[in-house]
Protein backbone atom coordinates (compact mmCIF):
# COMPACT_ATOMS: atom_id res chain seq x y z
CA UNK A 1 0.00 0.00 0.00
CA UNK A 2 3.20 2.15 0.60
CA UNK A 3 4.38 1.73 -2.66
CA UNK A 4 1.03 2.26 -4.39
CA UNK A 5 1.05 5.95 -2.49
CA UNK A 6 4.52 6.74 -3.29
CA UNK A 7 3.65 6.00 -6.84
CA UNK A 8 0.80 8.07 -7.38
CA UNK A 9 2.09 10.80 -5.30
CA UNK A 10 5.30 10.64 -7.86
CA UNK A 11 2.31 10.97 -10.54
CA UNK A 12 0.51 13.65 -9.55
CA UNK A 13 3.79 16.06 -8.68
CA UNK A 14 4.95 15.22 -12.42
CA UNK A 15 1.53 16.12 -14.06
CA UNK A 16 1.53 19.31 -12.09
CA UNK A 17 5.09 20.25 -13.05
CA UNK A 18 4.30 19.60 -16.96
CA UNK A 19 0.87 21.57 -16.30
CA UNK A 20 2.89 24.43 -14.87
CA UNK A 21 5.43 24.25 -17.44
CA UNK A 22 3.03 24.43 -20.45
CA UNK A 23 0.95 27.67 -18.56
CA UNK A 24 4.27 29.47 -17.94
CA UNK A 25 4.51 32.70 -19.83
CA UNK A 26 7.69 32.67 -22.65
CA UNK A 27 10.87 34.11 -21.09
CA UNK A 28 11.85 37.27 -22.13
CA UNK A 29 14.48 38.60 -25.11
CA UNK A 30 16.85 41.64 -24.59
CA UNK A 31 14.43 43.71 -26.98
CA UNK A 32 11.04 45.79 -27.75
CA UNK A 33 8.38 44.98 -29.71
CA UNK A 34 5.99 46.45 -32.35
CA UNK A 35 8.87 49.02 -32.71
CA UNK A 36 7.74 50.83 -36.40
CA UNK A 37 10.49 50.84 -38.84
CA UNK A 38 13.22 53.94 -39.48
CA UNK A 39 12.32 54.72 -42.59
CA UNK A 40 1.85 53.21 -43.61
CA UNK A 41 -5.77 43.24 -49.37
CA UNK A 42 -6.69 46.60 -48.89
CA UNK A 43 -9.35 48.50 -50.11
CA UNK A 44 -9.82 52.12 -49.91
CA UNK A 45 -6.57 52.50 -48.27
CA UNK A 46 -3.07 53.72 -48.91
CA UNK A 47 0.62 52.60 -49.70
CA UNK A 48 1.85 52.16 -46.39
CA UNK A 49 5.61 53.85 -45.38
CA UNK A 50 7.96 51.34 -46.10
CA UNK A 51 8.56 48.85 -43.46
CA UNK A 52 6.53 50.76 -40.92
CA UNK A 53 5.15 47.36 -40.10
CA UNK A 54 8.05 45.40 -39.99
CA UNK A 55 6.50 42.17 -38.43
CA UNK A 56 4.21 41.89 -41.29
CA UNK A 57 5.32 38.42 -43.44
CA UNK A 58 3.91 36.92 -46.59
CA UNK A 59 2.58 33.32 -46.90
CA UNK A 60 3.11 31.83 -50.08
CA UNK A 61 1.88 28.41 -52.13
CA UNK A 62 2.65 27.70 -55.35
CA UNK A 63 4.36 31.29 -55.98
CA UNK A 64 1.74 33.18 -54.94
CA UNK A 65 1.10 35.22 -51.75
CA UNK A 66 -2.39 33.97 -49.79
CA UNK A 67 -2.19 35.05 -46.81
CA UNK A 68 -0.25 37.33 -44.29
CA UNK A 69 1.19 36.64 -41.12
CA UNK A 70 2.95 38.85 -38.09
CA UNK A 71 6.31 37.82 -36.12
CA UNK A 72 6.10 37.16 -32.74
CA UNK A 73 8.94 35.30 -31.96
CA UNK A 74 12.21 34.06 -33.52
CA UNK A 75 10.88 30.96 -34.33
CA UNK A 76 6.82 32.14 -34.84
CA UNK A 77 4.47 33.65 -36.41
CA UNK A 78 0.47 34.43 -36.27
CA UNK A 79 -1.75 33.80 -38.54
CA UNK A 80 -5.68 32.75 -38.95
CA UNK A 81 -6.05 28.91 -38.74
CA UNK A 82 -7.97 28.81 -42.75
CA UNK A 83 -4.90 30.30 -43.99
CA UNK A 84 -2.91 27.00 -42.94
CA UNK A 85 -6.17 24.49 -43.01
CA UNK A 86 -5.76 21.24 -45.34
CA UNK A 87 -1.94 22.81 -46.21
CA UNK A 88 1.12 20.87 -45.45
CA UNK A 89 4.18 22.79 -44.07
CA UNK A 90 6.18 22.43 -46.88
CA UNK A 91 3.80 23.51 -49.42
CA UNK A 92 4.35 27.19 -47.60
CA UNK A 93 7.21 29.74 -47.98
CA UNK A 94 7.63 32.74 -45.79
CA UNK A 95 8.64 36.56 -46.89
CA UNK A 96 9.96 38.51 -44.54
CA UNK A 97 11.26 42.60 -44.44
CA UNK A 98 9.19 43.17 -47.49
CA UNK A 99 7.34 46.26 -48.85
CA UNK A 100 7.03 45.36 -52.38
CA UNK A 101 7.06 42.00 -52.67
CA UNK A 102 8.43 41.05 -56.10
CA UNK A 103 12.13 43.01 -55.50
CA UNK A 104 12.85 44.00 -51.74
CA UNK A 105 12.07 41.15 -49.01
CA UNK A 106 15.11 40.61 -47.39
CA UNK A 107 14.05 37.18 -45.74
CA UNK A 108 12.58 34.03 -46.41
CA UNK A 109 11.70 30.59 -44.99
CA UNK A 110 10.32 27.49 -44.94
CA UNK A 111 7.97 25.98 -42.66
CA UNK A 112 8.66 23.39 -39.70
CA UNK A 113 5.93 22.88 -38.58
CA UNK A 114 1.96 24.38 -38.23
CA UNK A 115 0.19 25.05 -34.86
CA UNK A 116 -3.34 25.17 -35.72
CA UNK A 117 -6.16 26.21 -33.18
CA UNK A 118 -7.58 22.42 -31.64
CA UNK A 119 -11.07 23.90 -31.83
CA UNK A 120 -11.03 25.72 -35.41
CA UNK A 121 -14.40 25.59 -37.30
CA UNK A 122 -14.17 25.71 -40.77
CA UNK A 123 -17.91 26.54 -41.39
CA UNK A 124 -18.46 29.22 -38.53
CA UNK A 125 -14.55 30.22 -38.23
CA UNK A 126 -14.65 30.14 -34.91
CA UNK A 127 -11.22 30.11 -33.29
CA UNK A 128 -9.28 31.11 -36.48
CA UNK A 129 -6.24 31.30 -35.29
CA UNK A 130 -2.66 29.39 -35.90
CA UNK A 131 0.82 29.51 -35.55
CA UNK A 132 3.48 29.14 -38.02
CA UNK A 133 6.66 27.72 -36.96
CA UNK A 134 9.79 28.47 -39.43
CA UNK A 135 12.88 26.49 -40.30
CA UNK A 136 15.11 28.35 -38.81
CA UNK A 137 15.22 31.46 -36.44
CA UNK A 138 14.27 34.86 -38.06
CA UNK A 139 16.84 37.56 -37.15
CA UNK A 140 15.52 41.01 -36.09
CA UNK A 141 17.05 43.88 -37.96
CA UNK A 142 15.83 47.64 -39.84
CA UNK A 143 13.09 45.83 -41.87
CA UNK A 144 12.32 42.72 -39.66
CA UNK A 145 11.22 43.27 -36.24
CA UNK A 146 8.57 41.02 -33.85
CA UNK A 147 4.93 42.55 -33.14
CA UNK A 148 3.75 42.38 -29.60
CA UNK A 149 0.60 40.50 -28.49
CA UNK A 150 -1.93 42.39 -26.57
CA UNK A 151 -2.27 43.55 -22.82
CA UNK A 152 -4.07 41.21 -21.28
CA UNK A 153 -5.55 43.69 -19.01
CA UNK A 154 -7.75 45.31 -21.77
CA UNK A 155 -10.53 43.60 -23.50
CA UNK A 156 -12.90 45.50 -24.92
CA UNK A 157 -11.84 47.77 -27.61
CA UNK A 158 -14.50 49.34 -28.54
CA UNK A 159 -14.15 52.64 -30.69
CA UNK A 160 -10.64 52.24 -30.97
CA UNK A 161 -8.53 53.41 -34.08
CA UNK A 162 -6.69 49.86 -35.39
CA UNK A 163 -4.47 49.83 -38.39
CA UNK A 164 -4.86 46.73 -41.07
CA UNK A 165 -2.08 46.28 -43.28
CA UNK A 166 -1.73 43.72 -46.46
CA UNK A 167 -1.02 42.58 -50.11
CA UNK A 168 -4.47 41.79 -50.66
CA UNK A 169 -6.59 42.60 -53.66
CA UNK A 170 -7.12 46.51 -53.69
CA UNK A 171 -11.01 45.98 -54.65
CA UNK A 172 -13.58 42.91 -54.45
CA UNK A 173 -12.53 42.09 -58.09
CA UNK A 174 -8.88 43.12 -58.80
CA UNK A 175 -5.68 42.03 -58.86
CA UNK A 176 -3.53 41.56 -54.81
CA UNK A 177 -1.72 44.31 -54.26
CA UNK A 178 2.47 44.40 -54.97
CA UNK A 179 3.36 46.76 -52.51
CA UNK A 180 2.19 46.93 -48.79
CA UNK A 181 -1.05 48.89 -48.22
CA UNK A 182 -2.74 50.35 -44.81
CA UNK A 183 -5.93 51.53 -43.74
CA UNK A 184 -6.99 52.67 -40.82
CA UNK A 185 -10.69 50.88 -39.63
CA UNK A 186 -12.58 51.65 -36.14
CA UNK A 187 -13.17 49.27 -34.06
CA UNK A 188 -17.13 48.37 -33.66
CA UNK A 189 -18.99 47.40 -30.31
CA UNK A 190 -20.03 43.53 -30.54
CA UNK A 191 -24.00 44.95 -30.24
CA UNK A 192 -22.91 46.65 -33.41
CA UNK A 193 -21.08 43.85 -34.83
CA UNK A 194 -24.27 41.21 -34.12
CA UNK A 195 -26.96 43.28 -35.66
CA UNK A 196 -24.71 43.86 -38.82
CA UNK A 197 -25.56 41.88 -42.09
CA UNK A 198 -24.16 38.34 -40.77
CA UNK A 199 -26.73 37.52 -37.85
CA UNK A 200 -26.13 37.61 -34.54
CA UNK A 201 -25.37 33.77 -33.88
CA UNK A 202 -22.30 34.33 -37.07
CA UNK A 203 -20.78 36.42 -34.80
CA UNK A 204 -19.08 34.99 -31.32
CA UNK A 205 -17.35 36.45 -28.58
CA UNK A 206 -13.66 35.40 -30.15
CA UNK A 207 -14.08 37.69 -32.94
CA UNK A 208 -14.45 41.29 -33.38
CA UNK A 209 -16.01 43.24 -36.26
CA UNK A 210 -13.97 46.73 -37.88
CA UNK A 211 -14.51 49.13 -40.75
CA UNK A 212 -17.36 52.27 -41.69
CA UNK A 213 -20.64 51.68 -41.74
CA UNK A 214 -21.10 52.73 -45.50
CA UNK A 215 -18.00 50.76 -46.82
CA UNK A 216 -15.44 51.91 -48.55
CA UNK A 217 -12.34 50.64 -46.46
CA UNK A 218 -11.43 47.39 -45.90
CA UNK A 219 -9.05 44.13 -45.55
CA UNK A 220 -9.76 41.93 -48.53
CA UNK A 221 -8.51 38.54 -49.94
CA UNK A 222 -5.20 37.89 -49.52
CA UNK A 223 -4.77 39.98 -46.38
CA UNK A 224 -6.51 37.15 -44.15
CA UNK A 225 -3.78 36.35 -41.15
CA UNK A 226 -2.24 39.62 -40.65
CA UNK A 227 -2.27 41.32 -38.47
CA UNK A 228 -4.71 44.34 -36.58
CA UNK A 229 -2.69 46.96 -35.24
CA UNK A 230 -3.39 49.30 -32.27
CA UNK A 231 -0.90 51.69 -30.60
CA UNK A 232 -0.74 50.32 -26.96
CA UNK A 233 0.02 52.87 -23.89
CA UNK A 234 3.76 52.89 -24.51
CA UNK A 235 3.38 53.69 -27.97
CA UNK A 236 4.33 50.49 -29.04
CA UNK A 237 2.05 48.59 -31.75
CA UNK A 238 0.19 45.91 -30.53
CA UNK A 239 -1.26 43.18 -32.48
CA UNK A 240 -5.16 42.64 -31.47
CA UNK A 241 -6.59 40.87 -33.74
CA UNK A 242 -6.29 38.69 -36.87
CA UNK A 243 -7.79 39.18 -40.13
CA UNK A 244 -10.09 36.29 -40.69
CA UNK A 245 -13.44 37.07 -43.02
CA UNK A 246 -15.86 38.72 -44.26
CA UNK A 247 -18.85 38.79 -47.32
CA UNK A 248 -16.97 40.41 -50.09
CA UNK A 249 -15.12 43.46 -49.52
CA UNK A 250 -15.93 47.12 -47.93
CA UNK A 251 -19.39 46.36 -48.97
CA UNK A 252 -22.08 48.85 -46.37
CA UNK A 253 -23.13 47.36 -43.28
CA UNK A 254 -20.92 43.94 -43.58
CA UNK A 255 -17.55 44.95 -41.63
CA UNK A 256 -14.20 42.89 -41.32
CA UNK A 257 -14.04 40.20 -39.21
CA UNK A 258 -11.06 39.68 -36.84
CA UNK A 259 -9.87 36.98 -34.45
CA UNK A 260 -9.72 38.77 -30.78
CA UNK A 261 -5.91 37.79 -29.70
CA UNK A 262 -6.45 38.66 -26.20
CA UNK A 263 -8.64 35.54 -26.02
CA UNK A 264 -5.77 33.15 -27.44
CA UNK A 265 -3.09 34.94 -24.63
CA UNK A 266 -2.64 31.15 -22.49
CA UNK A 267 -2.81 29.24 -26.19
CA UNK A 268 -0.37 31.56 -27.86
CA UNK A 269 2.34 30.65 -24.68
CA UNK A 270 1.58 27.21 -24.67
CA UNK A 271 2.73 26.88 -28.18
CA UNK A 272 5.60 29.14 -27.79
CA UNK A 273 6.45 27.37 -25.11
CA UNK A 274 10.22 28.69 -23.68
CA UNK A 275 10.95 30.53 -26.72
CA UNK A 276 11.59 34.16 -26.00
CA UNK A 277 9.61 36.57 -26.62
CA UNK A 278 10.41 40.37 -26.84
CA UNK A 279 8.20 43.27 -25.02
CA UNK A 280 6.43 46.66 -25.30
CA UNK A 281 9.25 49.02 -24.63
CA UNK A 282 8.58 50.87 -21.46
CA UNK A 283 8.15 54.45 -20.60
CA UNK A 284 4.85 56.89 -22.01
CA UNK A 285 4.23 57.13 -26.01
CA UNK A 286 6.55 59.18 -28.35
CA UNK A 287 9.43 57.64 -25.75
CA UNK A 288 12.46 57.44 -27.79
CA UNK A 289 14.12 53.68 -27.44
CA UNK A 290 16.55 51.35 -29.65
CA UNK A 291 16.18 48.44 -31.21
CA UNK A 292 18.33 45.58 -29.91
CA UNK A 293 18.79 43.06 -32.26
CA UNK A 294 18.50 39.16 -31.12
CA UNK A 295 19.40 35.54 -31.81
CA UNK A 296 17.75 32.77 -30.96
CA UNK A 297 19.89 30.26 -28.18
Amino acid sequence: MDKFLVIVSVTVILSTVAQTLNAAPSRSCNCVCGVRGRSDRIVGGREAIPHSFPWLAGLYTQEKLYCGATVISPKHLLTAAHCVDGIESSEIRVILGGHNLTSDYTETRRVKRIHQHENFDIFTFNNDIAIVEVDRPIKYGATVQPGCLPDPSVTNYTGALTTIAGWGRIAEKKDTSTVLRSVVVPVWSMEQCREAGYGRKRITNNMMCAGYHDGRRDACQGDSGGAMNREGSSGSMEVIGVVSWGRGCARPNLPGIYTKVVNYLPWIRKQLKNTCVCHPRKGKRNDVESVVEVEDN
